[in-house]
């Protein structure tokens, strides 16, 4: 499944119901179906600021951005369809899906979400899609009999906004229920899924862990948390740093994915390295967000973002894999660079040495890739330059027994 809107709910939600809803709303069509050129050029025009100002001087962001109509309609209009495809499009893989399930092995009579940070409810709308796709994939799995959102926001119009969706898009008026709290400490009712998408940067970095900590203790044995944020250094490193902490003082946290270790991360902001660890997701969207995308120059068919996906007491456990790759590969340019081949040749036995030779004479030559373990370390590896080796691409896991033609010896 490539598409959160390709998914047919027939439970709880109608995804194609809520897709009309957003249409409607961003407002670039007449009642016959024909675009409105204009409606759509001054709304680009307000998406590329929102998105200038998100992305490149924060400063400039106004924190009541979505009070108003338009700011509202812009962020509506380009960002929320996005945000609910990266918590699909991550969820519903195979080493996170599992987890999802274990929330429908028996019938509950609630299933409790807080969504904290909400906004127009994109992560809900995004488990509420998984959990109708999961359910007509599996037939032994039990749906609960009401799902219970907490919508965690200051900003009482937007949330107004993503729950007069949800609820015009229902297949059971009384199956779903949404209640607006202000903060975490309001939440009353233990949750199974705990959601926090693109809020974490906005937060003061001091706030972030007891934040964190006090949505973590207010959920049941076996639940989830999803922490999703922007793809970009600063966020990223940030999120590897709030991941150290929360380990550090969170009771039975266990990582789903996409850590193979719960050592420090490597990648975190008291690293002196460049990298940071974040994720791509490429899709094909929606004609109407293409049309946005149009007029605001935004492309959203490639998705970045960073995440870290636990579960408390972990429920089952995923396939064991020795190393996630954290980075895209790039190529050695070995011939003729003695220096180079040298340093890399170094700890070679002489076997390993002529193997490496005939790799590096291979068409297109090497490629490096550099890998976060199962010991928590950051290890480069070399793998031959070839499109088919899909195994080695950003965010895939290596097993242990995968045939990487050689890890390099040294650590980095």
């Amino acid at each position: 499944m490539r598409n959160f809107y390709e998914v047919n709910g027939n439970v709880f939600f109608k995804i194609e119901k809520y897709m009309n809803e957003w249409e409607n709303f961003i407002g670039i069509y007449d009642k016959n179906g024909q675009e409105k050129k204009g409606a759509a050029q001054s709304l680009g025009s307000h998406v590329q600021k929102l998105w200038k100002n998100f992305n490149e001087d924060r400063s400039q962001l106004d924190k009541h951005y979505m009070e108003t109509a338009i700011g509202l309609q812009a962020y509506i209009s380009s960002f929320l369809l996005p945000n609910i495809e990266r918590v699909f499009s991550l969820l519903v893989r195979d080493e996170n899906i599992f987890a999802l399930e274990s929330q429908l092995v028996t019938e509950k009579d609630e299933l409790i979400i807080t969504d904290f940070g909400c906004g127009p409810l994109s992560g809900s709308v995004a488990i509420l899609t998984l959990i109708e796709y999961i359910l007509s994939q599996n037939s032994k799995l039990v749906a609960p009999k009401k799902i219970y959102i907490y919508a965690i926001d200051r900003s009482e119009k937007v949330v107004e906004v993503g729950s007069k969706f949800i609820k015009n898009s229902l297949i059971s008026e009384s199956s779903i229920f949404i209640e607006r709290v202000t903060s975490p400490a309001k939440i009353l009712k233990k949750s199974d899924i705990a959601l926090c998408i693109n809020v974490f940067n906005e937060i003061p970095e001091k706030h972030r862990l007891k934040t964190l900590k006090s949505i973590y203790d207010m959920s049941n044995e076996g639940a989830l948390l999803l922490i999703m944020e922007p793809g970009q250094e600063e966020h990223a490193k940030a999120l590897g740093t709030l991941r150290d902490h929360l380990i550090e003082t969170a009771t039975d946290c266990e990582i789903i994915s996409p850590c193979a270790h719960k050592k420090l991360c490597p990648l975190a902001q008291n690293t002196a390295r460049k990298d940071w660890c974040w994720f791509r997701h490429a899709w094909n969207p929606p004609v109407s967000l293409n049309l946005i995308d149009k007029f605001s120059k935004i492309d959203h068919h490639e998705l970045n973002f960073s995440y870290l996906f636990l579960q408390k007491n972990k429920i089952r456990s995923a396939e064991n894999y020795f190393a996630r790759c954290v980075s895209d590969e790039f190529p050695l340019d070995l011939k003729g660079n003695k220096a180079q081949f040298d340093y890399f040749t170094n700890n070679l036995s002489s076997g390993e040495k002529e193997e490496f030779i005939e790799m590096a004479q291979y068409e297109g030559g090497l490629q490096k890739i550099l890998l976060c373990t199962q010991s928590g370390a950051l290890e480069s590896a070399f793998v031959i330059a070839d499109p088919e080796q899909k195994e080695y691409r950003r965010g895939r896991r290596i097993k242990e027994d995968s045939e990487l033609y050689m890890r390099a010896k040294e650590r980095i």
